[in-house]
């Protein structure tokens, strides 16, 4: 049985013992800045159980900046807690070493009750993030891959879940598949030019307030008949939550914002503002590293259902790609207790 069958109850008491008093250390979620880090605490509840709580900011420059009001929690923020929540269950549970890297090569996610997702405004939000193991692989003792689920609870009400696939390299592989895959040594984002290639997209047209946060440049709505929009990617390097240190790629989670923001502004294709979207699933395949010094297009088509396909090509290569469902909030004054 997974986590998302169980009953609310066991969410409940967990929920019970977790404690909000102070953030846990920043290596267990691979931060430098202190102000990076939202889990609190984590307990294991069995072989496969566990249940991490995790404390939202108030006034983030980044995971704050979002035009909805009234305000939901964002949805990139709920991401990062659940990537912070699994490399916190690997490193505490699953002897997965300080110096590991991760490889995340699948995340699907869905938020199913957005009135959960409300922020109070008047203090700190609080959740659990239940995540359950399966799938380990191991070479003796040491995990090479493992898919962890993950349920987000919200004030004791179930609000999405979260899958999420990845690999495990130490850090003498990793710099050696890297420089392999690649062909020659990656440079770090440190050492990359601080200047913006184009045009950023107007910040409230993608539900930003901020432009330091859009990360989407050049933008082009229907340039042909069968792409809904194209635009370069251009995520700043000195951003200090995609970027809170040196990397030799782009992250994923700096890919799940654009194709958050493409994926807003094809929904509505017009120069409206992106305040009432509101981007409640996606599902992602990361092929390869999306390298820091080659152009990377962003292209958007639709897909099944309401569902919109953000493809990233780099070198005339598919290197990832995510499918993004985006939800119409009803008018501020019309959402009642139950988001209808």
């Amino acid at each position: 049985m997974t986590l998302a069958e169980q009953e609310p109850t066991e969410a409940a008491l967990a929920a019970a013992e977790l404690a909000y008093q102070r953030p846990l250390d920043r290596v267990l979620v691979h931060r430098r800045a202190v102000m990076e880090v939202f889990v609190t605490d984590a307990v294991r509840h069995g072989d496969d159980a566990f249940a991490v709580a995790v404390q939202a900011p108030r006034a983030h420059s980044y995971y704050n900046d979002h035009t909805q009001r009234p305000a939901l929690l964002d949805p990139l923020f709920l991401l990062e807690a659940a990537r912070q929540a699994v490399t916190v269950v690997a490193h505490q549970w699953l002897d997965v070493t300080y110096d590991t890297s991760f490889l995340i090569s699948d995340w699907t996610t869905e938020f199913t009750d957005l009135a959960a997702l409300r922020a109070r405004g008047d203090a700190p939000d609080e959740l659990v993030v239940e995540v359950t193991t399966r799938d380990l692989k191991r070479r003796g003792t040491r995990l090479l891959a493992a898919t962890l689920e993950c349920v987000f609870v919200v004030g004791g009400r179930r609000a999405g879940t979260s899958v999420v696939v990845a690999g495990y390299l130490s850090r003498d592989g990793y710099t050696a598949h890297r420089e392999k895959s690649r062909g020659s040594v990656p440079p770090l984002s440190c050492a990359m030019p601080h200047t913006r290639t184009g045009t950023p997209v107007a910040p409230a047209l993608v539900g930003r307030e901020r432009t330091e946060n859009v990360v989407l440049t050049d933008v082009a709505l229907h340039p042909d008949a069968t792409t809904a929009l194209r635009a370069v990617l251009d995520v700043p390097v000195r951003h200090a939550a995609m970027y809170d240190h040196p990397l030799d790629h782009v992250p994923a989670m700096a890919l799940m914002e654009a194709a958050r923001q493409a994926a807003v502004l094809a929904s509505d294709g017009s120069e409206e503002s992106g305040d009432r979207r509101y981007a409640r699933a996606f599902g992602a395949t990361f092929r390869r590293f999306v390298e820091l010094d080659s152009p990377v297009t962003v292209s958007v088509t639709p897909s099944a259902g309401e569902r919109l396909t953000v493809d990233f090509l780099q070198d005339g290569e598919s290197v990832c790609t995510a499918e993004v469902e985006v939800a119409v909030l009803p008018e501020p004054e019309a959402l009642d207790a139950d988001g209808r």
